[in-house]
């Protein structure tokens, strides 16, 4: 109440409150909404609105901008090295930091050797893998996709907690639907997950590709994406045989 009072007297109308009350509602309540729409979007195979909910969901989860550095997620880092990471190095990729030594990254951000092992530690500890599939036609309309996912990050339980939660799915080649989709979680014993997909090729006018995109239920930019091209796809020829009906009597009871 005194908080209020002071607010008054400070020069705040009845209506402002009302205002700041609104927008303290949906910056409780934003991430909350955007999820609902995610579930939406994800019951229904939309594969571009699923991604953009997603990403949404998580800048405001995070309360970063979608186009933020992915490494101002750890809280670890200080300041100045997200200040000289975005001001010398933000075109950098995660992956290529990670592979960076610690001195390199000290003289990339124009700091120290301990920096930049802060910063190598945190890129190698960003959520990242390896994703890798074949192709195995079951039938001349049905294909399998065997999709194995390796981890390619060090765990750590005070950044990644018990568990990190992924989506594994296989969009079409214009990017508007799922054809399948898998919820993955990796625990710290967990090293590679392999996942199957069987989806439906027309045998009249087969996609040129299809698309398995991974992406992180946490982590802003921990998102992978890997194209397949199916122009080289052989698919079992259709047959027209069968076994011609007998005109015989029925069996007696």
């Amino acid at each position: 109440m005194n908080i209020l009072l002071q607010a008054y007297i400070s020069g705040f109308r009845p209506e402002d409150f009302a205002l700041v009350s609104d927008q303290a509602y949906a910056a409780q309540n934003g991430g909350r909404i955007v999820r609902a729409l995610l579930e939406i979007a994800i019951s229904r195979k939309w594969a571009n609105v699923s991604a953009v909910l997603m990403g949404m969901s998580k800048a405001i989860e995070k309360r970063l901008w979608p186009f933020d550095h992915p490494l101002k997620q750890f809280d670890k880092l200080k300041a100045e090295v997200f200040y000289n990471l975005e001001r010398f190095a933000d075109d950098y990729a995660v992956s290529e930091l990670a592979e960076m030594s610690a001195a390199d990254l000290g003289e990339l951000i124009r700091l120290n050797e301990r920096h930049g092992a802060a910063l190598r530690d945190a890129a190698k500890q960003f959520p990242t893998v390896h994703i890798t599939s074949q192709l195995r036609p079951l039938g001349p309309d049905v294909l399998k996709i065997a999709v194995h996912v390796a981890r390619r990050f060090n765990w750590s339980s005070n950044v990644h907690g018990s568990v990190e939660p992924f989506w594994l799915w296989v969009e079409d080649h214009t990017g508007e639907a799922i054809l399948q989709l898998s919820h993955l979680i990796f625990r710290q014993s967990t090293e590679t997950l392999d996942v199957d997909f069987v989806i439906s090729i027309p045998s009249d006018k087969p996609p040129p590709s299809v698309t398995i995109r991974f992406v992180s239920d946490r982590w802003l930019g921990a998102e992978e994406e890997v194209s397949i091209p199916l122009d080289d796809l052989v698919m079992p020829t259709p047959t027209d045989s069968h076994s011609p009906r007998l005109d015989i009597p029925f069996l007696s009871l």
